[in-house]
């Protein structure tokens, strides 16, 4: 305690000490005196006596202080007074390093947030996700799902895990005190909150006992924290009460923990409802007990002493007698003899689920690793940067720097007094950095579609960003100013103090700072080439024909009445109703509805069986499909090739009690992709085709119309195979998305859509309101993102290249002014020495070009998967990047080179 108290009281203990020993030596002087000494020998053998008092003092420090600390606390206001002296450095230096620091923490911001952060839950380690190979021969609701009863054989009969637990979400509306709102839901299994060891924040949470027994018997909700405190202001009175989810009574008992916001690291539901309640979450799809309907997403946590590998090892056995027996069923009993082979050699997936699963972290994860290593290199270019000016500054302190050395100093205490003053710059830098993180990760999560869920990313840095931040900041001091330190305590001291032109911070500085600026421009031209890349990979994107005609003049809006309770014959008059009001409205050209929304990357395939065409063994027959209104393609703009439109003929009337949902299906429209695929030249009117959820099954239905080929879920994915049905035949109680294409002026019509809905019926909420052209922009939002970064981040690293070259052009016309002169004075011209500066110039330029050319082949080559309708190696893109360095080096080096050819060659020749 007493040592960290001299910390800061130092100067107080050091006069007293001082007066102590001057006490002292008074003290024996006298006594000597008193001896009979003259004074001068008396004070010469109190001195004596006494002993060295510089050596007292110094170990009088040790002892009631930390040396080491205060040695650093005494750097650390030198290196602030000496940075607060040259200002303008300082200021370079810190804004080049927050650039480089910013850019880095802002992408790790996101990369933690939805890739690399753990679970808030017991254990995460031990958790897993488990789902299978293809085919499944069935309905595919997504990427990585399962059926309900192949999670109920996993959950009885696995012996490797302790527990096994599902998920899914789906859009609900919630009425409650006469609101009625959309929220996203996530039917879980009853185990769902045990198995993550999660409990209750108040109330309780879901029990495999009590509501995992009852189909359609558990009436119950948990309310997400933050929906608790956002809805209802954290009102403990809530548990207990009932509100209506889709229009029926359920009894909210309880709000999960504070922190926890479910597997998906990026959103959380607003409530978890038992999945025994499906058919209330989800009207008029019940496939609980069906096989073939891939829709769950199925968990588990491991057993002690079992990895994912010995897992997935136990599994499989398992997982191949069930599909023996799922083979033998009905829905599979007419398969090919390949085509069980196919289905036997299904293979059970586990994959560590510790970071949970999320849509989101799929589509981004990559993107955001791309931009990671892009911010690194702008990290680099910064660092090198602010070397290039420490190496410069180091010239001018050289005589300092050289008194320091010549009196005694260790070579190792200057340098750590010059890494002192790094650190400052660096973490001066990184606070001005985390700032601009902040402001660019709010920009980037702008860019990222929300689809009315609750995003848990943020902006704003937490303790594992803040430790990302300094880790970083520590790291560049090692990159930018090691190098420079090392370089300034190479000095030839005589030379130095005489004050002779070779001191020039010793003989290797001027090869440091060419070899920093080249790696500059190869760095930058690395970003440069794969701004290029991305960003003409956007616009091909973009310009890539998606069907549509003018996007731009179509609102699209979802609607789902079966929330509120409407069964079918209603649902149909509702929709016919709502396009009847909307088409009424002036400056409505067309409108129309499909039931599953456009560009919105929704999996949804089927297995078709085709008239007269037998497939391959091994052949894709699955198709894609719709459910459409008519007058679609009139609103969608897309041309009718063959055939006629659905009319109001096409539909079907279930009798009461009537469950199945195709039964009524007679006529369909098929694309040009289908009609090719499967018959060739020949007209597909009139052929007939099937579908199901299993088996090929017999064709009966009949093909009516051929349309031109339309983009489904991304351009990426190009023309896909599609069928669409008459939506007024399906036996479903399903959502849609409405299409309304105007004149002009489309973003003006939201508002009276939205009444034309409110006047049906005020209690249905209205979603996900839009122009194509922007869910078209949301849909190509992964792409749109890199894009942006890559040109901002080319952006910087050729402005940052630019202040390299400039700096080390004026340093070597600093260096040359005398022979630069002698020149002159012998007859040179002045573009003969504007040619000698530039001529340096590009020899930086070229090497650097030399060295990142062949890099930027590698790098673009390893992200050719994120580039589309392109060669990863594009020589007009990579021209383009030499072009701009060439002319931005041409610029930054001719005011040196202008400035020197206009040397006097007397001054010159006086110089130093």
């Amino acid at each position: 305690m007493a040592k960290i108290q001299g910390l800061f009281r130092n100067r107080a203990k050091d006069s007293d000490f001082d007066d102590e020993m001057r006490t002292h030596l008074r003290l024996l002087t006298e006594r000597f005196v008193r001896q009979g000494m003259t004074p001068s020998d008396a004070v010469f053998a109190a001195r004596r006596q006494f002993g060295n008092a510089g050596l007292l003092q110094q170990d009088h420090r040790e002892m009631r202080t930390f040396l080491s600390l205060e040695t650093f606390w005494r750097d650390l206001r030198y290196g602030a007074r000496q940075l607060r002296m040259n200002w303008l450095f300082t200021a370079a230096s810190v804004f080049s390093l927050a650039l480089g620091i910013g850019a880095n923490t802002a992408v790790f911001t996101l990369l933690d947030q939805l890739v690399l952060r753990l679970l808030p839950v017991y254990e995460p380690e031990r958790l897993v996700m488990i789902w299978s190979t293809g085919p499944h021969f069935g309905g595919n609701d997504g990427p990585r799902k399962a059926s309900y009863p192949m999670y109920q054989d996993f959950q009885r009969k696995a012996e490797a895990f302790e527990s096994v637990f599902c998920r899914f979400d789906t859009p609900a509306a919630i009425a409650f005190e006469g609101g009625t709102e959309r929220v996203d839901a996530e039917l879980v299994s009853g185990n769902y909150f045990q198995a993550l060891g999660v409990g209750p924040a108040i109330g309780r949470v879901f029990s495999p006992e009590a509501d995992d027994q009852i189909y359609k018997g558990h009436p119950v909700v948990v309310l997400s924290h933050g929906y608790w405190t956002s809805r209802f202001a954290g009102d403990p009175k809530i548990v207990g009460a009932k509100i209506l989810v889709n229009d029926y009574p359920m009894e909210v008992v309880g709000v999960a923990a504070a922190g926890f916001t479910g597997l998906d690291p990026s959103s959380t539901p607003h409530i978890w409802v038992p999945i025994q309640m499906k058919p209330v979450m989800t009207p008029g799809q019940d496939d609980l007990g069906e096989r073939r309907s891939q829709w769950i997403q199925m968990f588990a946590r491991l057993k002690p002493g079992y990895t994912v590998a010995s897992a997935r090892a136990s599994l499989q056995p398992l997982f191949h007698q069930i599909l023996l027996e799922e083979v033998g069923q009905a829905a599979l009993r007419n398969l090919s003899r390949y085509d069980r082979e196919r289905f036997l050699k299904r293979t059970a997936l586990v994959e560590t689920a510790a970071t949970g699963y999320s849509n989101l972290r799929q589509r981004y994860s990559t993107a955001l690793i791309v931009l990671m290593g892009m911010a690194a290199l702008i990290l680099l270019i910064a660092c090198s940067n602010v070397a290039n000016l420490l190496i410069a500054r180091a010239v001018a302190r050289q005589k300092e720097i050289a008194v320091h050395l010549a009196i005694g100093a260790a070579r190792r205490n200057v340098i750590a007094r010059l890494l002192t003053e790094s650190l400052l710059l660096a973490f001066t830098g990184a606070g001005l950095g985390l700032v601009l993180s902040v402001v660019a990760t709010r920009a980037l999560l702008n860019m990222l579609p929300a689809n009315g869920v609750l995003l848990t990313l943020h902006a704003e840095p937490d303790p594992r960003i803040l430790l990302f931040c300094a880790g970083v900041a520590l790291a560049t001091v090692l990159l930018f100013g090691l190098a420079p330190a090392l370089q300034a305590t190479k000095l030839d001291l005589w030379t130095t103090l005489k004050d002779m032109v070779g001191a020039v911070t010793g003989a290797g500085a001027p090869r440091l700072r060419k070899a920093l600026v080249t790696t500059q421009v190869a760095l930058s031209l690395l970003l440069l080439v794969g701004a290029g890349l991305f960003s003409r990979s956007l616009i091909n994107l973009k310009n890539t024909q998606t069907g549509f005609r003018g996007i731009e003049n179509v609102a699209s809006f979802q609607v789902d009445p079966a929330k509120q309770g409407y069964r079918v014959p209603r649902i149909h008059n509702f929709y016919a109703t709502a396009l009847n009001e909307i088409r009424a409205i002036p400056g409505v050209k067309s409108a129309a509805y499909a039931m599953w929304p456009l560009l919105d990357r929704v999996e949804l395939d089927m297995t078709v069986a085709v008239e007269s065409y037998q497939g391959k063994d091994g052949e894709n027959m699955q198709a894609y499909y719709n459910q459409i209104s008519p007058g679609y393609w009139q609103a969608m703009g897309i041309r009718l090739l063959a055939g006629r439109d659905f009319d109001d003929s096409d539909r079907f009337d279930p009798p009461d009690g009537d469950k199945d949902p195709v039964a009524g299906m007679t006529v369909a429209i098929v694309n040009r992709s289908f009609a090719e695929h499967f018959f060739r030249a020949e007209s597909p009117i009139g052929r007939h085709i099937g579908c199901c959820h299993g088996s090929a099954t017999r064709p009966d239905i009949r093909i009516v119309g051929m349309v031109e080929n339309s983009v489904i879920g991304s351009p990426r994915d190009g023309a896909l195979r599609q069928v669409f049905f008459p939506y007024l035949q399906l036996n479903l109680p399903k959502p849609v998305t409405f299409y309304v294409r105007t004149g002009s002026g489309t973003a003006s019509i939201l508002p009276q859509l939205r009444r034309v809905i409110a006047k049906l019926d005020g209690a249905t909420p209205v979603y996900d309101m839009k122009t194509l052209d922007t869910q078209l922009n949301e849909t190509l939002s992964t792409e749109r993102l890199i894009a942006s970064l890559s040109v901002v981040f080319g952006v910087l690293a050729t402005a940052l290249a630019a202040l390299g070259l400039y700096g080390v052009t004026a340093f070597v016309v600093a260096s040359r002014t005398k022979e630069i002169g002698l020149r002159m004075a012998l007859g040179a011209t002045r573009l003969s020495v504007l040619w000698l500066v530039l001529k340096e110039l590009l020899m930086l330029l070229g090497t650097g070009l030399l060295i990142g050319l062949p890099c930027a082949y590698t790098l673009s080559r390893s992200v050719s998967s994120q580039l589309f309708d392109m060669a990863p190696v594009d020589a007009w893109t990579c021209a383009g990047a030499v072009a701009i360095l060439v002319f931005v080096a041409a610029v930054s080096g001719f005011l040196p080179a202008r400035r020197a050819s206009a040397i006097d060659p007397i001054k010159a020749l006086r110089y130093q």
